[in-house]
């Protein structure tokens, strides 16, 4: 091993050009697959600026069609500071716009979205797409807490149609956005789900080893076996390569290099900010599997019992960030040496369980039932014709969630139980905070259970009951995020079928969550019931489930809109003691006018209760996204 001249790795900053290597699939996925909202989600270190500086780089010189603008985030914690940090990266990019016809100048004075506008128009006159690549995003989680309604402005800015491509990149931090709770759709709906950004391929690995498009005579020597050797215990891991490679060369000894960034405090510090980061779940996994060396399905399964949703999604993503990868046997390992290492070193094992709540032991008419040595049983919150609903703790990532226990008689129907398994399988794919999680679903002493998301609070039925209509304004924001919950499902062409203020969860909060996926099925897919047998709740059914025609998206449309009227007026638009009587209603009737129930309610939300209550539904609003709209233009003239 030698080197001739100055070393050529670097280590802690963004690179571009000619010294930047790999990702060129991830690089034409962005810049020419069909999404123009991109997310790219990767550990720290992991080269995400030096891929947005790449694309800037790449997509300015090479007659791309698109008008870069590197636009970083960092330092944008309030809504004035957004815009600075915009009004820089035109400036940072003020000689490339001026050879189009562009003088930053005109832009500056102008609010955000207006210049936004503005320079997105005109790069499209000119033919051109708006390229914004967006880094250090994770700013916006404190802008969202201090104004939620500038988010849903940016959301629309950098998802016009036409004109403008937005990538943003962060580390999984931004993911508590989607937890956030506003008036409008979470802000990364449109840019999930993300892209993501971990170690190099091997051969990209070898290369930046090798230093391939560096001139010859400054290309490092390294041994074809010391070269493999780095990237197997980096992972690939383009930081760690460079600093082990930097270290290679200083030492002339690859283990004393390897111990040195071991002990590097910055090492310690990136490993430790990203587990923090990390979810409860992920880190019990990636505990496990570092206490055991590699591990499979079924020996993470042996200590998270029967956790098979949350652990699959946390496995899934583990390996998407990096964390952990596949040996020769398909087994979980952790392929970075000096993770290992960094896990071994701070002794990070999987912890004893957690002892449950004193509460749980002072109050003697708590009757406690353990469930597969993890979930304790607290109290009984509701009970129905499949089964009774407990909260229960989880010892395990010490939190609270909601058991139902399924009545026996339930459980053997093999249909039913079919459809409990695909609503835990459908709701796993939608990521939407006003949607209930659903977890697992297992067996246990001949019985069978599901795991859910707890919600302190009741239904949308129970609030109606109490208090009857609610405030426009209330009304108005629930129904909006319950658009916005619809659109997501949609999005991932799954059908509800059963909105009912009974399946609405409302927290103590006055957050909304949509719940009981049971008799949902994918649109255009086969239905779990019987072909030609009514399915759903006769006062929230639509036209065409009363008729037994085939559903889309204009049913669940419908259906919403029966919720809608009922939050509106504290009453149903159909009522008859006989069931037949309110499908014939259904299907025939026209709905009441709303605001000749209540005649406070503005004339433009009656409105849009008649459009989604037409029978045809040709007639009706054409989709969640149009409804959300439509109710937000509403909640902002009140």
């Amino acid at each position: 091993m030698s080197i001739v001249g100055a070393n050529p790795f670097v280590v802690g900053q963004w690179v571009r050009g000619e010294r930047f290597y790999g990702r060129s699939a991830l690089i034409d996925e962005i810049l020419n697959g069909p999404r123009n909202s991109l997310w790219v989600l990767g550990t720290r270190r992991i080269g995400k600026t030096s891929l947005l500086k790449q694309l800037e780089h790449f997509s300015a010189s090479n007659g791309s069609g698109y008008v870069p603008i590197f636009w970083d985030f960092q330092g944008a914690d309030d809504p004035n500071e957004l815009k600075l940090t915009f009004t820089d990266a035109l400036l940072d990019a003020e000689d490339r716009l001026e050879e189009i016809g562009i003088e930053v100048s005109s832009l500056e004075g102008e609010d955000l979205f207006t210049s936004m506008a503005s320079l997105r128009r005109t790069v499209r006159g000119q033919g051109r797409s708006l390229l914004l690549l967006c880094d250090e995003v994770e700013e916006l989680l404190n802008l969202h807490r201090q104004d939620p309604a500038l988010l849903r402005k940016l959301r629309r800015a950098m998802q016009s149609q036409d004109g403008v491509r937005s990538v943003l990149t962060s580390s999984v931090r931004l993911c508590d956005l989607a937890e956030e709770r506003g008036d409008t759709s979470p802000f990364l709906h449109g840019f999930s789900p993300p892209l993501y950004i971990s170690g190099l391929s091997p051969e990209e690995s070898l290369a930046l080893v090798r230093q391939d498009r560096s001139p010859a005579e400054t290309r490092p020597e390294i041994e074809s076996g010391d070269a493999i050797e780095i990237c197997h215990r980096c992972d690939h891991h383009p930081y760690l390569i460079q600093l082990v490679c930097k270290r290679f060369l200083e030492t002339g000894d690859l283990e004393e290099a390897c111990r040195q960034v071991v002990s590097d405090r910055m090492i310690n510090y990136f490993f430790s900010v990203d587990f923090e980061m990390l979810s409860s779940t992920e880190k019990s996994v990636l505990r496990l599997i570092a206490d055991q060396g590699t591990a499979t399905d079924e020996s993470i399964h042996a200590i998270m019992k029967g956790d098979t949703a949350d652990r699959d999604d946390a496995l899934q993503r583990l390996e998407n960030l990096g964390f952990i990868g596949r040996d020769e046997s398909r087994n979980y390992d952790l392929p970075s040496y000096f993770l290992r290492r960094w896990l071994e070193d701070l002794q990070i094992t999987q912890p004893p369980p957690q002892p449950l709540p004193a509460s749980l032991h002072e109050d003697p008419t708590i009757s406690i039932r353990t469930i597969d040595s993890r979930y304790t049983l607290h109290e009984e919150i509701g009970s129905g014709a499949t089964g009774s609903v407990f909260k229960a703790r989880d010892a395990l990532l010490d939190t609270w969630v909601a058991v139902k226990l399924l009545k026996p008689e339930y459980t053997a129907n093999r249909n039913a139980l079919e459809r409990v398994r695909q609503e835990i399988v459908l709701s796993r794919d939608i990521a939407h905070p006003n949607i209930l999680r659903v977890y697992h679903l297992a067996s246990f002493e001949g019985g069978t259970y599901i795991t859910m998301q707890w919600i302190r609070g009741g239904t949308l039925a129970d609030v109606i009951a109490e208090r009857g209509a609610l405030p426009t304004p209330e009304a108005l924001a629930m129904a909006t995020k319950l658009s916005s919950a619809l659109a997501v499902a949609h999005s991932h062409n799954i059908l509800h079928r059963d909105i009912k203020p009974g399946n609405i969860l409302v927290d103590e909060h006055g957050e909304p969550f949509l719940a009981d996926f049971g008799l949902a099925r994918l649109i255009g897919g086969h239905a779990l019931t019987q072909h030609g047998v009514f399915v759903g709740t006769p006062h929230y059914c639509s036209p065409e489930q009363v008729a037994l025609e085939d559903l889309d998206e204009r049913s669940d449309i419908y259906t919403l809109g029966l919720v809608i009227f009922e939050m509106a007026t504290g009453r149903r638009p159909f009522e008859a003691e006989a069931v037949a009587e309110i499908l014939a209603m259904q299907r025939a009737a026209p709905p009441p006018d709303p605001k000749k129930i209540s005649p406070g309610i503005p004339g433009e939300l009656a409105a849009i209760i008649l459009r989604c209550l037409a029978k045809d539904p040709a007639d009706r609003i054409a989709n969640a996204n149009e409804l959300e709209e439509a109710l937000l233009r509403v909640a902002g003239d009140l």
